[in-house]
């Protein structure tokens, strides 16, 4: 017996970095999976993933960012038909432009631009979305997750390494 799933929408959409894929970025897709039957992911070129961001010289190129993606959607599930990955290179893109497009799932860092993003979309003659929006996903101690922490994280070991590597060389 096939069971049928039915879906609150039938077009939904995020966008971000994911960059070093982290609890609350899965959150987001597994969100955004649950509430629409076909999700529009867009992941931050890599000149767009730059900017603004700190530690960037360590952000993961796009083609391994959108594999990761891919790659945990798959593992929870998700067919490939559900699935539309595209580059954004700029930060509103996709979500200010497609009609069809009916949610979009956000974090608080990004709720922001949910008002750009529908400002546009009314200056488009488009419906506004709709914006479900997921909490920060956060350690043991309380303390935010982020893609900047591991870059942060990695950063301190590789500095550890070449002051071990730097003593050992003075031996």
């Amino acid at each position: 017996m096939t069971k049928t799933i039915k879906y609150h929408f039938e077009y939904g959409c995020l966008g971000g970095t994911f960059d070093r894929l982290h609890g609350g970025q899965k959150l987001l897709l597994t969100t955004a999976f649950k509430l629409a039957k076909k999700v529009l992911i867009g992941i931050t070129t890599d000149e767009l993933a730059k900017r603004g961001k700190k530690i960037h010289h360590l952000i993961w190129p796009y083609e391994k960012r959108s594999k990761d993606v891919l790659d945990f959607l798959h593992s929870i599930g998700i067919s490939d038909d559900r699935i539309e990955i595209k580059p954004l290179s700029r930060a509103t893109q996709y979500a200010d432009e497609i009609s069809e497009l009916e949610i979009i799932v956000l974090s608080p860092e990004t709720y922001g631009r949910l008002l750009d993003i529908n400002d546009l979309r009314r200056e488009k003659d488009l419906a506004e979305l709709l914006a479900i929006a997921i909490p920060y996903f956060r350690d043991e101690n309380g303390k935010i997750v982020s893609s900047q922490t591991f870059r942060e994280l990695e950063m301190k070991l590789k500095q550890q390494i070449k002051r071990k590597d730097d003593d050992a060389a003075a031996l």
